[in-house]
């Protein structure tokens, strides 16, 4: 069974896939001067949660990419009459036809190869004074115990991820993080879709990672930039 398939069994259930509340994601969307008629790309929509409440809060309109079969038919559904289309397939060769309000990139940077990789990629889409979105995990620390570090080679800093898209013409405007009570509520909701589907070995690997380095050397965040 490869990574996707464990992720699908251990996330796809899931209405939000990171360790965020809904109640962030719609301070991330006021970061991001979301309102009436916005156009927003989400890169790797998942069950279409994210675009869902931004619509229902703000009106936005726009598109979602999601590979994961599964995830892209629960998207289509749920954003059925929104103005909001999903189209499934792989983000990174899917090139939009039109540039957005808002781009945004919530746990799926490591398809680009990492968050700094993520905001290269992505920052062809946004329009001229829209925003860039990216929620995912950073160090807390610069010092990282090499044998966790080498696992996770394209999580940076804050720093380095505010430095990256300074380079590329991007100010941050906006940026909160997950909480401890959020991060463990997330892992423990992938626990228990673990035991369900019994990949006790997957779970252990895992808990251990968390345990060991995890809480105290990771962290999530949502970083919000303006073109």
């Amino acid at each position: 069974m490869d990574e996707d398939e464990i992720s699908m069994l251990t996330q796809g259930n899931m209405n939000i896939m990171n360790p965020v509340s809904e109640k962030k994601l719609i301070l991330a969307g006021k970061y991001a001067d979301l309102k009436h008629g916005t156009s927003v790309l989400d890169v790797g929509c998942g069950n279409g949660t994210l675009l869902n409440l931004w619509q229902k809060e703000f009106g936005i309109f726009g598109t979602g990419i999601e590979l994961q079969k599964a995830s892209a038919s629960r998207a289509k559904e749920l954003l059925r009459g929104t103005g909001i289309s999903v189209i499934e397939g792989d983000a990174t060769e899917c090139i939009p036809e039109r540039s957005y309000d808002a781009v945004c990139a919530f746990g799926t940077s490591f398809i680009f190869g990492g968050a700094e990789k993520a905001l290269e990629h992505l920052a062809g889409f946004v329009k001229e004074g829209g925003s860039l979105i990216i929620g995912d995990r950073f160090w807390k620390k610069e010092s990282v115990p090499p044998d966790f570090a080498r696992e996770w080679r394209d999580v940076p800093t804050s720093l380095e991820l505010v430095s990256t898209a300074r380079y590329l013409g991007l100010t941050l405007t906006g940026m909160l993080s997950a909480s401890d009570e959020e991060w463990d509520q997330y892992e423990s909701a992938v626990w228990q879709n673990a035991v369900s589907e019994n990949l006790y070995e997957y779970l252990e690997q895992i808990q251990d990672e968390y345990l060991t380095y995890g809480r105290e050397y990771m962290a999530w965040g949502c970083f919000v930039f303006r073109g």
